[in-house]
């Protein structure tokens, strides 16, 4: 009885966050889901154990890996976007 007490409690602050989140422009939702997207798909398909470094002893966390490369992604997708908008201008 007490773990669904928690949960109608717990209903308004996810719906308040949620909100928010939905508030926020696309892109800085991008941001927010991507990166930990891409973690988690990376953890999925390589695993937990980490990635070789270009076959070094460096172990690189999966985790870490994806959040960084989802992040890079988004950032270098902005920037192409910006890019081409300018090019389109001048044009």
């Amino acid at each position: 009885m007490e773990i669904q007490q928690m949960f109608e409690r717990a209903k308004p602050l996810a719906a308040a966050i949620w909100k928010r989140f939905r508030g926020y422009p696309l892109f800085v939702q991008l941001v927010l889901v991507v990166p930990i997207l891409c973690a988690i798909a990376l953890t999925l398909l390589v695993g937990n154990m980490g990635l070789a470094l270009m076959g070094t002893a460096v172990a690189i966390n999966s985790v870490i890996a994806g959040w960084i490369g989802g992040v890079l992604v988004l950032v270098m997708g902005k920037a192409g976007i910006i890019v081409a908008k300018d090019h389109k201008k001048k044009s």
